[in-house]
């Protein structure tokens, strides 16, 4: 069997390249989801969740990763709650994705922004936070009374453009 040898040119590219990539800035990684169950009327997405509710997100930090998966956590002072647990004022919204290091992870579900409105359909977990159904699916973005879906959703039908008829959908099928 032939040896093969590296030239020393070759040898001193692949070193360089080697140490100029851990000076690279941070970069973004991308990741796709699916969930579970797709919702595409207003009907299954309100008969599923165990929270409905309209409210502000205070902040948005990093959570503990879980098998290598980032997760982040969003504070949610609520506004309105139309479905559970009417009693609390914010509740913590948990979302995959978010920073590990030497990268930041996008998903199809952009995580929560402090200062972002949304009306959302919530799963509750058994950890006392929650998380939306079919990640865009379960947040409809508000912005003043306006109300739109967020990309990537399973929900097919057209919803009510203003916040004000939206409640008053979703109190008829409740």
């Amino acid at each position: 069997m032939k040896k093969q040898s590296v030239s020393p040119t070759l040898a001193l590219l692949l070193g360089g390249a080697v140490l100029l990539g851990g000076c690279s800035p941070a970069r973004t990684q991308g990741a796709s989801a699916s969930w579970a169950k797709a919702y595409p009327t207003l009907q299954e997405l309100t008969q599923d969740a165990d929270a409905i509710l309209v409210g502000m997100v205070e902040k948005s930090t990093p959570a503990s990763a879980v098998d290598g998966i980032p997760f982040t956590d969003a504070t949610v002072a609520v506004n309105i709650w139309l479905k559970g647990k009417e009693s609390a004022s914010a509740i913590t919204v948990k979302q995959t994705g978010g920073a590990v290091p030497g990268a930041s992870v996008s998903v199809v579900d952009p995580l929560m922004q402090p200062g972002e409105s949304s009306m959302l359909f919530l799963h509750k977990n058994d950890d006392g936070t929650y998380t939306a159904l079919s990640g865009p699916t379960g947040r409809l973005l508000v912005s003043g009374t306006a109300v739109t879906k967020m990309p990537d959703t399973s929900l097919a039908e057209a919803i009510p453009e203003t916040l004000p008829a939206l409640i008053a959908e979703i109190k008829l099928l409740l």
